[in-house]
């Protein structure tokens, strides 16, 4: 009494990368005709959620942390269902620290981060794709403002149009992209 597998259509994927493209495409000529100013147009970027609590993630500032374990993901709703993505906010455990460095968090410190790479990719308005090598966050006090004085990532230029934190990691970021 086994049901057959089920078949997969063969235009399910071409149908869905036309769609996909095509909306893309009318987005990006909907914002030029628009004439959105370039925060807006940053507002607008689609980021997949892919860090939850449990997830090892490496700590790209000089803060004295080099990995960190998620603990909990900040304003838990219905629409992140838990999961983290670009720009976010994540309370974390350090799991390994820099003994050369001055500013040394210990091990097992509850730290708040926020999300500045994910592996998953990021959508842009104009239909690209930005995804990077590793999940990373940097290192924030109560307050928004990062604990180290600089970034050691390509940190993407849609973090700054999140919230108040992504600006200020964007400042004292070496590169943006």
């Amino acid at each position: 009494l086994l049901s057959p597998p089920r078949r997969r259509r063969w235009w399910t994927g071409t149908a869905m990368a036309m769609m996909t493209t095509s909306l893309g495409a009318l987005t990006s000529t909907f914002a030029k005709s628009c004439s959105l100013t370039s925060a807006s147009m940053l507002a607008a970027f689609q980021a997949r959620r892919n860090i939850m609590a449990g997830s090892m993630v490496d700590v790209v500032d000089n803060s004295g942390a080099l990995k960190a374990k998620v603990i909990r993901v900040q304003k838990y709703v219905a629409t992140n269902k838990g999961k983290a993505g670009l720009g976010d906010k994540v309370t974390a455990s350090v799991r390994q620290s820099n003994l050369k460095s001055s500013t040394r968090i210990p091990k097992g410190t509850v730290i708040h981060g926020v999300v500045v790479e994910t592996r998953a990719h990021t959508r842009r308005l104009d239909g690209s794709r930005v995804r990077t090598g590793r999940n990373s966050i940097v290192l924030v006090k109560k307050d928004g403002s990062p604990m180290g004085t600089r970034v050691n990532a390509v940190v993407p230029v849609e973090l700054r149009a999140k919230n108040k934190h992504g600006l200020r990691i964007c400042n004292i970021a070496d590169k943006l992209m």
